[in-house]
């Protein structure tokens, strides 16, 4: 009798849900941009392009609005940014511990798109550290386009801004990461 029930609620459970695997790829015209400021000016650290381009292997499962991923996580070089100067470069990639924590990991968890709304829910891992962030986002079916905005403090993170000049130039605790990604399926 006790089988009966657990084949029930399994097959009570399997309505509603459905599970794909997909391959995406992330193409190189997509963007990754870091901005910050300092009590002096702002500043915009680019992600080299050339090291975006990647496959994943995603497992989708589909509950009404609410979609589940698996697999769709993005690792991101953290030499790989150019902030168009090399001293604030340099600076920046001190900040993200580069050379303990070689990436910066992203992982799409699930995608919700209750009402005329997108979020999504993102384990955001930097220098070892992991946080979880709602992010709302924009999705273009036509060409593949995800773009969003997320938004942080590095101390949530463990990492300390950069003071120069004997503290008289202070970069502040709040990042915009913002993404422009392509994709094809």
């Amino acid at each position: 009798m006790r089988a009966i029930h657990v084949i029930l609620v399994c097959i009570l459970l399997s309505f509603g849900f459905s599970k794909n695997q997909t391959k995406v790829k992330i193409t190189n015209k997509s963007e990754v941009i870091i901005k910050g400021k300092s009590n002096v000016n702002s500043f915009e650290c680019k992600y080299n392009s050339e090291f975006i381009e990647k496959d994943l292997h995603v497992s989708i499962t589909r509950n009404n609005s609410k979609i589940v991923l698996e697999g769709a996580k993005l690792e991101i070089k953290s030499t790989g940014f150019d902030c168009a100067h090399k001293m604030i470069t340099k600076d920046f990639k001190s900040i993200l511990k580069a050379d303990d924590y070689p990436h910066i990991e992203i992982n799409v968890i699930e995608i919700n798109t209750a009402k005329e709304n997108i979020t999504t829910k993102l384990h955001v891992k930097i220098a070892g550290t992991e946080k979880e962030y709602i992010v709302p986002a924009t999705y273009n079916q036509s060409n593949g386009n995800v773009k969003g905005l997320l938004k942080l403090n590095i101390k949530d993170f463990k990492l300390k801004s950069p003071k120069k000049l004997l503290g008289m130039v202070v970069v502040n605790d709040n990042v915009e990461i913002c993404f422009n990604l392509f994709l094809q399926y």
